[in-house]
């Protein structure tokens, strides 16, 4: 008997984060996207506020190890000429390995982004965006290759300053810790070690309580 409590609670409270979410959010839970079509590989990291064309969904693969941040949003089609012309389009959106999506990014359809990319946040990604390079901008243009980009990053890594992965976890932050992060952060940004990305959980369990 408290086996079966144990359990029908957890699945309440699982479904309840799902629920909240969605009302605070908009938010949709990537199994509904999958039972729809959405192609998802492995590691895949999302957070909130984040839509992907729930009616065209079925047009929508994204591959391995891809974070995808708060308020993004995928297109797969576009209603814009239904006044005119009385016709939509449709496009395939292909998301490849190894890609983080910035904050408040929009993705058109007809869209190819390569492995190893990161797209900057607040970005308009209407074109491919080939592999191996760091995109940002309305339209979204490459900036720069992930080479350069890491080169730089590392050597940034020797000047800044860098906390550990106590500090990673907003959420769980004490205030001296905090106090210690904004004097830290007067003159220029830091660096903060992250745990690894928790792989998507179908269940949804794990998603809501990172």
């Amino acid at each position: 008997m408290r086996k079966i409590k144990s359990k029908i609670m957890s699945i309440l409270r699982t479904y309840l984060h799902i629920v909240i979410y969605f009302i605070c959010y908009g938010d949709l839970p990537t199994s509904y996207y999958i039972k729809r079509g959405m192609k998802v590989g492995k590691n895949f990291h999302r957070q909130t506020a984040t839509k992907f064309d729930p009616a065209h969904c079925f047009l929508i693969e994204i591959g391995d190890n891809v974070t995808i941040a708060n308020h993004v949003q995928i297109l797969a089609h576009d209603q814009a000429l239904r006044n005119h012309l009385g016709v939509g389009k449709l496009g395939k959106v292909v998301i490849g390995n190894n890609v983080f999506i910035g904050a408040k990014t929009i993705i058109l359809p007809n869209v190819v982004i390569g492995d190893n990319v990161i797209i900057g946040a607040g970005s308009v990604v209407t074109k491919d965006i080939p592999e191996n390079t760091v995109a940002v901008g309305i339209p979204a243009k490459v900036v720069s290759s992930m080479d350069c980009y890491l080169e730089g990053c590392k050597k940034e890594l020797i000047t800044h300053k860098m906390f550990g992965r106590t500090y990673s976890n907003a959420a769980t932050l004490s205030q001296h810790k905090k106090e210690i992060l904004k004097e830290a952060c007067k003159k220029d940004y830091v660096y903060v070690e992250l745990d690894p990305v928790i792989e998507y959980n179908p269940v949804g369990k794990k998603r809501w309580e990172e």
